[in-house]
Order: structure tokens, then C-alpha cells, then sequence
């Protein structure tokens, strides 16, 4: 089927005048398998002007950076509309050079801005990378398909937030969780635990206040005050 397909590229195109540039330019193509068996990270393309739309082999898909276990992996999905480019124009060796927006396909409404100052980064399912170089207002976004969960590196006010709009925000470490700062605030709508499987020192150069609108228990098998 490949074989036949590369003829009829052969085909429909004029050749170049030099000997080894059969196909020269570019294709439109649509990408039809990303299925490859040998995880190479190549896909295969159906070519919607010609007849019957027939099948490429596996071709390998372009991408900003590639090396031995290493580089970017992002491919198109199926029906995606993609370039095709030819190796020495050779109709048999066709890449993926680049995906493309068409009518019915179309831009993240939220990447468009009139100065050309917004980069955004998001997959089928929704996640985002926002990156906003609007003068006076720049900053990073990396957030879930719910917008509800998002890490903000705000460069106007100086900031880096973590919110969870909904669930759970959780810190995990094998050791050591260290927090560095000038001033520490904890404020919660409701309630508190610390739970310490081991000893707890608190320690203050200056005052430490306690105050509590209820009861306060304090419960040991002894109390030392000094």
C-alpha cells in the first residue's frame, strides 16, 4: 500500500529538475496511527488529495529536540492535519515537519492576544502551560484541564502561589521538609492538627503568645515550667 502511495505522489507532482529531487515543497497530510510498534515516535498519514486516500508508512516526526533517551515527545493525534516534507525528495521518505490549524480545527481562545504576547502550551485533554509576557502584568501558569488546581509565578506582585481551588494539596518528603522565610503565616477556615510522632520543640528568641476564645487543655504525664 505504501509502495503505491509513493507513485501516486510521483505522480501528481511535477519533479524538479535535478536528478535526485523527485518531490519538492511540501504535502498536506492528515495523521491517521500513532500506534507505532516500536515506540520511535512515528505516525502514519493519509494524503487527502490523492485517490482513495491511501495510507503512508511509519514517518518520522520532526520535533525541537531529540537525542538518546532524551528531548521532546509531542506527538499529533489522529486526524490531526500535519506537513509532510520529503528526504532529498524522495517520495518514499516522508516526515512530519509540523502540525497545522485549519478551519474546523482551530486555536486555544485563550492563546490570542492583539500584541502577540501570550505563549500557551496545552494538550487534548485541556492541561495548560501559560506563559504571559503582557508588559506590566507577566507571569506563568501551569494548571489542570479544571483551572481549579494551578501553580501562579506572578512577576508584578513578586509571587508564587499554589492553589487548589477543590481537593487536597499535599507535601511529601523521605526526609526533610525545610521552610525558609521572614514571616510565617498558617491560617485555616476551620481546623488545625499537627500530629508528631517523635519530639516537638518550639523555640522563639522573642515572645510567644498563646491565646485561645474557649478552653485550652494541656495534657502530658508531666509538665515542667521554668
Amino acid at each position: 500500500m505504501a509502495e503505491n502511495l509513493y507513485k501516486l505522489i510521483e505522480k501528481a507532482r511535477e519533479t524538479a529538475s535535478t536528478a535526485d529531487a523527485k518531490q519538492y515543497g511540501v504535502e498536506i497530510a492528515i495523521v491517521t496511527n500513532v500506534q507505532d510498534p516500536d515506540q520511535l515516535g512515528r505516525v502514519k498519514v493519509c494524503f487527502p488529495r490523492l485517490p482513495g486516500k491511501p495510507e503512508s508508512s511509519w514517518c518520522r516526526v520532526v520535533q525541537p529536540a531529540a537525542g538518546a533517551g532524551r528531548g521532546f515527545y509531542w506527538l499529533p493525534h489522529v486526524n490531526d492535519e500535519v506537513l509532510i516534507a520529503f528526504e532529498r525528495g524522495e517520495a518514499q521518505c516522508p516526515y512530519v515537519v509540523g502540525s497545522l490549524w485549519n478551519g474546523k480545527d482551530k486555536p486555544m481562545k485563550a492563546a490570542y492576544t492583539d500584541d502577540n504576547s501570550t505563549v500557551l502550551i496545552q494538550t487534548k485533554s485541556g492541561h495548560q502551560i501559560l506563559l504571559d509576557d503582557k508588559g506590566g502584568q507577566e507571569k506563568i501558569v501551569i494548571a489542570d484541564k479544571s483551572g481549579k488546581r494551578t501553580l501562579t509565578f506572578d512577576v508584578k506582585n513578586k509571587k508564587f502561589l499554589v492553589e487548589a481551588k477543590e481537593g487536597d494539596v499535599e507535601i511529601h518528603a523521605e526526609k526533610k521538609i525545610v521552610l525558609n522565610c521572614e514571616d510565617l503565616e498558617i491560617k485555616t477556615k476551620n481546623n488545625a492538627k499537627m500530629d508528631v510522632a517523635s519530639n516537638f520543640d518550639l523555640k522563639a528568641d522573642g515572645q510567644i503568645n498563646i491565646k485561645a476564645s474557649s478552653n485550652l487543655t494541656i495534657k502530658a504525664s508531666r509538665v515542667n515550667i521554668n
